[in-house]
């Protein structure tokens, strides 16, 4: 165990510096290109000009406002996709037909553009909390039922047919064959929903609140502050890599060891 767990820390120091020299490298570009002068400074500020933007909006409260009101509303919206999208995707595998229809509309409603909702929850709900919620949900709950029918009906029938001669049934079939034969598929699935999820909110903020992280995003080009737009980015870019390396990643590792489907040793 001890071995493994040095084995795990040398791959996180290596993902670590790994990161750090790639953004070493990118802020290093940037500064040359903005030293070349090949477009002004208006449209393509300094790395340190950002990084003043950075401590401005920190200071005044703003930024880490947006991010909770963000945060608040996304996990909330993601937990009802996550709720909505699992109980479907249940039931479209106990339906056949169902199933077969609905994961075909599905699948349309899948590569719908996540900003095409906004018009039609503007003018449904309106401009507020449910309306943005709306269009996350709307947004990754598709993901989540297609995700869910595929790694059920996807399971190899072998590994049915063995638990099932071996006396496994009903609640036990599912508990111990089932749900661990799709995991892999389910936790994929579910990362991509909150990468959905992730784009839909910011999509949503930026056209129906005064408040968020899409909020200040718009504010900054309202007022042609690249400083202030190219900050906000960088924030949605840092918080979706956090959430999915230090939430998501971990969780599929852990229920990976759980079910015995981790191949690193």
């Amino acid at each position: 165990m001890t071995e493994n767990m040095s084995k795990k820390s040398r791959r996180n120091l290596d993902d670590a510096a790994n990161t750090a020299l790639l953004i070493a490298a990118f802020i290093g570009v940037w500064q040359i290109i903005f030293m070349l002068g090949i477009w002004p400074k208006i449209s393509l500020p300094s790395p340190a000009m950002v990084a003043e933007t950075f401590v401005k909006i920190l200071w005044n409260g703003s930024l880490p406002e947006s991010i909770g009101v963000t945060l608040i509303r996304l996990f909330g919206a993601f937990a009802i996709s996550l709720t909505l999208g699992t109980l479907i995707g249940f039931t479209m595998v106990k339906f056949k037909g169902f199933g077969k229809t609905l994961n075909s509309f599905s699948a349309g409603l899948l590569s719908f553009p996540s900003i095409a909702w906004v018009p039609f929850s503007i003018l449904l709900i309106g401009f507020n909390e449910l309306g943005i919620m709306f269009v996350v949900i709307m947004s990754s709950i598709f993901s989540i039922m297609i995700s869910t029918y595929s790694s059920i009906r996807n399971i190899p029938p072998i590994y049915l047919d063995a638990a099932k001669n071996m006396g496994a049934k009903g609640i036990s079939l599912f508990r111990h064959v089932t749900i661990p034969a799709a995991t892999p598929s389910l936790i994929i699935g579910l990362r991509q929903a909150w990468s959905f999820a992730w784009h839909a909110i910011i999509g949503a903020e930026i056209l129906m609140s005064i408040v968020g992280l899409g909020h200040i995003l718009s504010v900054g080009r309202e007022f042609l502050d690249m400083s202030q737009v190219i900050a906000s980015m960088i924030t949605i870019f840092a918080i979706g890599l956090l959430v999915d390396r230090l939430l998501l990643h971990k969780m599929e590792d852990k229920i990976r060891r759980k079910w015995g489907l981790d191949n690193h040793r």
